[in-house]
């Protein structure tokens, strides 16, 4: 599957099965060219996913965001495969989107690489089912404990998780991430590590314990995104991913 539209799927699956209350009642996702229009509520977690991986995107298409994201409060917002940007950006500009400036990169490899690889014997990683600690963790990493719209977006991340690691060194948690899993594709997201331990094999740990776990769930392949340049990615390529794709973000906003 598409890496676009494994992660939409993920993201709508979580959205349709969870449980809803009056604090979640607008939360919800729409499919759209393949992919889905995604939203939680004052969360970080409110973009348009995999569109247009299946098919050029179509003026429908834009008007079922807008739509979408409009009955929300929120601005209209597309994150597009750099092959899908180059093929639709007429379209989008003419209506009105405004490129943003994150610039993401998207990295793919199979789940059974063979041993761990990791040779800093004093990280070790665990599985957590403590949502509120990890989430804590994650803000920490992020340097964002303060930021409510983040923490909600760690919390909910959290929630859509298949498993939640946190890496410690030398028994000090130093960082944590999440897997999801979509059909035979394993998701590898949120991965975080604390100032105080970066470039010390802790991104390298996170992502292989994570591939043990993914196999151990009977997926095939892995993929994840981030910021170009970043130690998620130089992790990522070392352990045999390969650069597919870039992303970009588009948004409109509200009239």
């Amino acid at each position: 599957m598409n890496a676009g539209r494994a992660e939409a799927a993920f993201w709508a699956a979580f959205l349709h099965n969870r449980n809803v209350d009056a604090a979640t009642a607008s939360d919800g996702a729409v499919a759209v060219a393949g992919g889905y229009a995604v939203f939680v509520a004052d969360t970080l977690i409110d973009q348009t996913l995999g569109a247009g991986t299946t098919r050029p995107l179509r003026e429908d298409d834009c008007e079922i965001v807008e739509s979408f994201y409009a009955g929300r409060g929120s601005a209209a917002t597309f994150e597009l495969d750099a092959e899908v940007l180059g093929r639709d950006e007429d379209l989008l500009r003419g209506r009105g989107y405004v490129e943003e400036a994150a610039r993401l990169t998207v990295l793919e490899g199979p789940v059974g690489n063979g041993a761990p690889r990791n040779g800093a014997g004093a990280i070790a990683v665990r599985t957590t089912t403590d949502r509120h600690a990890w989430a804590d963790l994650i803000a920490g990493a992020f340097e964002a404990s303060g930021d409510r719209r983040f923490r909600r977006t760690a919390t909910t991340t959290a929630a859509a998780a298949a498993a939640l690691v946190v890496a410690e060194v030398d028994g000090v948690d130093a960082g944590a991430a999440a897997l999801g899993i979509s059909r035979d594709t394993a998701i590898l997201y949120s991965a975080a590590v604390l100032p105080a331990f970066r470039r010390r094999g802790v991104h390298a740990a996170l992502l292989e314990a994570r591939l043990e776990l993914a196999a151990a769930r009977g997926a095939s392949h892995a993929m994840l995104k981030t910021v170009a340049g970043s130690d998620a990615e130089r992790s990522a390529l070392r352990h045999g991913f390969v650069r597919t794709t870039s992303r970009r973000r588009l948004r409109r906003e509200l009239t």
